[in-house]
């Protein structure tokens, strides 16, 4: 296996993180307000989660499809800060010729190569023509 999916780049801006909140009503002030996130103890306010798998997600429907994500589970392992680079890393672990399936490890992390998301997925990769 271990075929490698390309790799997709984004740096976090405080744009994204407003424009995230917006849309997902998640108005949390850690997000948004840096002398509250400070006040909680973090350096800065820190993106979502939810935005972070979901660069993820986008990627991997990229590679497979749209339609064709059949699973998807992710974990959270570290805040995402503005101005952070962070990077797609999707590897095939195996093929079911039998059943057309793929399952996938997939990761979104940042310059260090520390990992803001970890996951898995399983597809039905889209057909050649």
């Amino acid at each position: 296996m271990g075929g490698k999916a390309p790799v997709r780049t984004l740096t976090l801006t405080r744009t994204d993180l407003v424009r995230y909140a917006g849309a997902s009503h998640d108005l949390n002030p850690l997000h948004h307000d840096d002398e509250r996130a400070r006040a909680a103890g973090m350096k800065s306010v820190f993106g979502h989660g939810m935005f972070s798998a979901g660069v993820l997600a986008t990627a991997l429907t990229d590679l497979v499809g749209i339609g064709n994500l059949r699973g998807y589970k992710v974990r959270f392992t570290t805040q995402a800060w503005p101005g952070d680079v962070l990077s797609t890393d999707i590897t095939v672990t195996s093929k079911d010729e039998a059943v057309g399936l793929v399952e996938l490890d997939c990761q979104l992390v940042n310059a260090e190569g520390t990992a803001v998301v970890t996951g898995s997925a399983v597809a039905t990769p889209r057909r050649r023509a």
